[in-house]
């Protein structure tokens, strides 16, 4: 697809497609918060959720003591924000109409639960935690599905790897739910694939002449 200037981009897509860029800092933040871990962190066994457990006081949870945890903890709230400015700020890029308002629906609920999941640790309150968390594991690839549907017609081989992204990412999704899967691996599964998509599409906006379609 070809390019142009950055001036000839518009301010909504410079500002959408640099907060969707900015979600790559996610995985600094996962890397960093479990290299502090006092004992090893397993990528298998270990879900994301236990990075951000903030207790460490002799508990049961002491065992999975997160020093840095308000790091991994504000790396979902800000990926939660940064989730929803980039849907809103880049909305043009798909057809107006119900794909767009389904997309723009399924960003919103995965954004609100993502930045929930980092205001309410697992070792807060584990039922709620896994009440907040839950919907992005669907939302995400969705929308991903959605967003596929809407870029085919004008942007083939990107509406490819968007439905690509969001396949693998559902599959990882019903993976967890089989018995005996590395818990730590299928929930990698179902939610790295939307969190590597978004920061390619950031890039790709930023990239673009302009939206393909004017509100």
């Amino acid at each position: 697809m070809r390019t142009s200037a950055p001036a000839r981009r518009p301010l909504a897509v410079r500002v959408g497609g640099a907060a969707w860029v900015l979600i790559a800092l996610y995985f600094v933040a996962e890397i960093v918060t479990a290299r502090a871990w006092p004992r090893p962190y397993r990528v298998r066994t270990n879900s994301i959720s236990n990075l951000g457990v903030s207790g460490c006081d002799g508990s049961a949870a002491a065992r999975l003591c997160s020093p840095l945890h308000a790091v991994i903890n504000s790396a979902f709230v800000l990926t939660g924000v940064l989730i929803l400015v980039g849907a809103v700020c880049l909305r043009d890029f798909l057809p107006p109409g119900l794909l767009r308002r389904t997309a723009l629906v399924l960003f919103g609920v995965a954004a609100v639960s993502a930045a929930l999941t980092g205001l309410v640790p697992i070792d807060v309150d584990a039922h709620l935690h896994q009440i907040v968390a839950t919907p992005t594991f669907v939302a995400r690839n969705a929308a991903m599905l959605v967003v596929a549907v809407g870029l085919y017609e004008r942007w083939r081989v990107f509406a490819l790897w968007t439905g690509l992204c969001g396949l693998v990412g559902i599959l990882g999704t019903a993976a967890i739910l089989l018995p005996g899967t590395p818990f730590g691996i299928t929930e990698r599964l179902a939610l790295y694939p939307f969190t590597v998509w978004v920061v390619t599409a950031g890039v790709a906006a930023l990239r673009a002449r302009a939206p393909f379609w004017l509100p």
